[in-house]
């Protein structure tokens, strides 16, 4: 498989340390790695802001162009999320030393990842969607600047403007037909939801940040066998699985779902509602969170601050540490700390690789339905 080699840029206040503004990047060297990516270069920019046209400013454009000549550069990625004409002035700078060179953004990267995992004609169908959404005012963004050029010469003004026109109209006629296949496939989701709950199958959902073990848990608990890897959302499609309850004599659903990220903009988060379904109607939720994870305070949050925009609103929430087995600092106090913060959340205590609190969870979500 091919490896891309690739550069990442950041801008980060004067004030931060080097040490800081590298941790803020660990999250997109995964994203790379997932993606099949070496990280051959950082390119790390003191200043307050961005620059408008640049993102860096010129010196370090120069500095950048040197980079992808000399290093044989495919992809250049930007951590954040930016104006279209930034990635536009970013590849002309480039194009000269590399015309198939790739300039994105975050959400490009994680559009990219998303293709590479994407197996159901519903994952395909958000991803295209998601990706009209983020393309479709880059296109437009161009404006005279790149569709002058397809006037060959004619009044070059008139003529980029009609291309525009052109384009934004296929655009949403394209959006309005995906989003037509993908509410057909939500309905059939719908009527199978309201199946089993006729025949009062409680509905459990695995929800948390993306690789912080949902997909593990979920086959410990359904007996399945779905594939494992140390990636970024390896799971973009729910899969429902059941959960026996031996003392009651009776079975749940359980479901695992894509995993969340930071600065994902309402878009994305809106194209995968489908998937999604599964949780929105969910009767109890687990949340899988990686206690060995240093940002976990921060990750619980956003995953919750998601949950809550896509208006779940589940009877009860378990949150699940998994990952104690990795868990490298004080294990008294972090467990005191969680108790207190998260108790009106019942948090368990889990390894899935040891198999540590897995009979204690199931009681937990037993006692939390019968």
């Amino acid at each position: 498989m091919q490896k891309y080699r690739v550069v990442l840029i950041d801008v980060v206040d004067p004030h931060l340390h080097k040490e800081e503004a590298l941790k803020n990047l660990q999250e997109l060297k995964s994203l790379v790695a997932t993606y099949n990516g070496i990280d051959v270069v950082d390119i790390i920019q003191h200043r307050t802001h961005p620059d408008k046209a640049t993102f860096i400013g010129s010196g370090k454009v120069s500095e950048l162009v040197e980079i992808v000549k000399k290093r044989k550069i495919d992809i250049v990625v930007i951590n954040a999320i930016v104006n279209p004409s930034i990635l536009f002035n970013l590849t002309q700078y480039l194009w000269d030393d590399n015309p198939k060179i790739q300039v994105w953004d975050r959400i490009d990267l994680i559009l990219n990842i998303f293709d590479k995992h994407a197996s159901t004609t519903e994952a395909k169908l958000q991803i295209e969607i998601a990706r009209m959404h983020h393309m479709g005012p880059r296109i437009y963004g161009l404006g005279e600047t790149y569709f002058s050029r397809q006037g060959g010469g004619l009044n070059t003004k008139g003529q980029g403007e009609t291309n525009i026109e052109v384009m934004k109209r296929h655009w949403r006629q394209q959006i309005k037909l995906k989003k037509e296949q993908l509410d057909k496939i939500s309905r059939q989701h719908l009527t199978q939801l309201e199946r089993r709950r006729e025949n009062n199958l409680p509905a459990i959902s695995i929800v948390g940040y993306t690789n912080a073990g949902k997909t593990s848990l979920f086959n410990k608990l359904t007996n399945k066998h779905k594939v494992v890897e140390n990636a970024l959302f390896v799971t973009l499609d729910s899969v429902i699985g059941k959960l026996y309850f031996p003392k009651n004599k009776q079975e749940a659903t359980i479901s695992d779902t894509i995993g969340f990220i930071k600065d994902l903009p309402a878009t994305l988060i809106n194209s995968f509602k489908s998937t999604l379904i599964e949780s929105v109607y969910a009767d109890l939720l687990l949340h899988i969170i990686d206690i060995s994870d240093p940002y976990m305070y921060e990750k619980i949050f956003i995953v919750e601050k998601i949950l809550e925009e896509l208006q779940v609103h589940a009877k009860k929430t378990i949150f699940v540490f998994n990952k104690i087995d990795a868990f490298a600092g004080d294990g008294e106090k972090i467990l005191k700390e969680i108790r207190e913060k998260f108790s009106r959340f019942s948090p368990q205590f889990i390894s899935v690789t040891t198999d540590y609190g897995i009979e204690k969870l199931k009681s937990e979500v037993e006692k939390a339905f019968f």
